[in-house]
């Protein structure tokens, strides 16, 4: 029988082949890999020269604010001969650029304050008291200052670069930059309550008398009185301001606001008996929005007609904010029954724009640039400025405050965050 013959040689070529084509399989493999790993680098390192470009671009412009600052405070120095002011600005200045060329290291930050009180808004950060120290972080995140003030009850006011610290009911206060303390005063009686406008000028109303202070803190204004305030406000020129205080009348609970001006002698008195004033907010240069405990009402500056109103119509008001735009956000309730909790949101004419059943034990209400913030025990519900609901952050503890500086800062016990307002939801999207 013939047998077959054997062909080993084809075989062996095909092995050959099959090795030859994943060789050059693994070959472009590799290319194809070190090729994408060389796109990633130049990306990163696009993206980095990119940053620091950004960097630079941010430092330069920096530097150059400073010199304009310093410019400027020279000139209002020789021009007006206010040379202690000027060094103020310039100091304000100097401590704007230093804050601004430390990095921070980005948020959440570690927040440790004994006995929280009260945190305001500071020159793009924020200052926060409690029960032993004043904390003032900026808005990169980095604490900038802590001071130890021994006040029994301390409480803040604040402009935009600076803050006072006093001891309500006490005599003491004091006045701190970002960098310094600016000055210290011990009053003849017990202060009541300190109100300080954008550029500094300090009003202290004590125990019989109302007395405003200048940026040097010379006394530019007195007002004598036995009223004790419930409100004080300045207007953003520095020099209109305004004081809310109760008052009786056969029994009746009401409620008083003067208006006055650094510039003169003369003042305007609002009387209501229909509620007592808890809030007040300049709008501009000619109204005042006053927010009572039973209504709210702007007036003319000038002569204190009173323009518009909103009623609460028998509900509790728990708490208010007021918007970037100055638009005024209440909430109505008890702190106990969720059923009870209402968000209302008004225009500057206050009319009313936005409503929102909570259907939450709230405790406070904050407004950002776009929206509403209602804080309750473990969470912050975001509503957007017509009470449509956008979204709820679960807190681990009972957050603190709410900050509208540079951003919107969110406190807690033990950190602070950055809190982004969230989108609306698709179906209430406006057209």
């Amino acid at each position: 029988m013939e047998q077959m013959p054997h062909r080993p040689e084809q075989k062996s070529n095909r092995n050959q082949t099959d090795e030859r084509k994943n060789t050059q399989a693994q070959g472009n493999s590799i290319v194809l890999s070190s090729l994408s790993e060389a796109q990633s680098n130049v990306r990163r390192a696009a993206a980095a020269r990119e940053e620091r470009m950004r960097k630079r671009k941010h430092k330069r412009h920096v530097r150059l604010v400073a010199v304009l600052a310093v410019i400027a405070a020279g000139m209002l120095a020789y021009f007006t001969g206010l040379y202690g002011a000027s060094l103020a600005l310039l100091g304000d200045a100097v401590d704007s650029v230093t804050i601004a060329l430390t990095p921070g290291k980005g948020f959440p930050i570690p927040f440790t304050l004994s006995g929280f009180q009260n945190a305001l808004p500071l020159a793009g950060g924020f200052a926060a008291v409690g029960d032993k120290d004043l904390a003032i972080y900026s808005a990169n995140g980095n604490e900038v200052r802590r001071i130890q003030h021994g006040y029994a009850r301390a409480s803040i006011t604040a402009g935009s670069t600076r803050v006072c610290i006093y001891n309500r009911a006490g005599h003491e206060l004091r006045v701190e930059s970002r960098s310094r303390t600016l000055y210290e005063a011990k009053m003849e009686d017990p202060i009541q309550l300190c109100a300080m406008s954008p550029n500094g000028t300090l009003a202290v109303f004590t125990r019989g008398k109302l007395r405003v202070y200048d940026p040097m803190f010379e006394e530019i204004y007195g007002f004598k009185t036995q009223d004790l305030p419930t409100a004080m406000a300045f207007a953003d020129d520095n020099r209109h301001f305004a004081a809310g205080v109760p008052y009786a009348d056969q029994g009746i609970l009401g409620g008083k606001v003067y208006l006055m001006d650094t510039r003169r002698s003369e003042y305007i008195t609002i009387s209501s008996k229909e509620g007592v004033p808890v809030r007040l907010q300049y709008l501009d240069g000619k109204k005042i929005m006053v927010i009572y405990d039973s209504f709210a009402a702007i007036y003319s500056i000038e002569d204190g007609t009173e323009l518009s109103r909103y009623s609460y119509e028998g509900r509790t008001l728990q708490s208010i904010a007021f918007s970037e735009g100055r638009t005024p956000v209440l909430l109505f309730g008890d702190g106990v029954h969720s059923a009870m909790t209402e968000l209302i949101i008004l225009d500057s004419d206050l009319k009313e724009i936005g409503r929102a059943k909570v259907n939450a034990n709230a405790n406070r209400v904050a407004a950002g640039r776009e929206g509403a913030f209602v804080l309750t025990n473990n969470s912050v519900l975001s509503y957007a400025l017509d009470g449509v609901f956008c979204g709820k952050v679960e807190t681990q503890t009972k957050p603190l405050a709410l900050v509208r500086g540079r951003k919107t800062f969110l406190l807690g016990h033990n950190q602070v965050s950055v809190l982004e307002m969230p989108p609306r939801p698709e179906n209430q999207r406006k057209t």
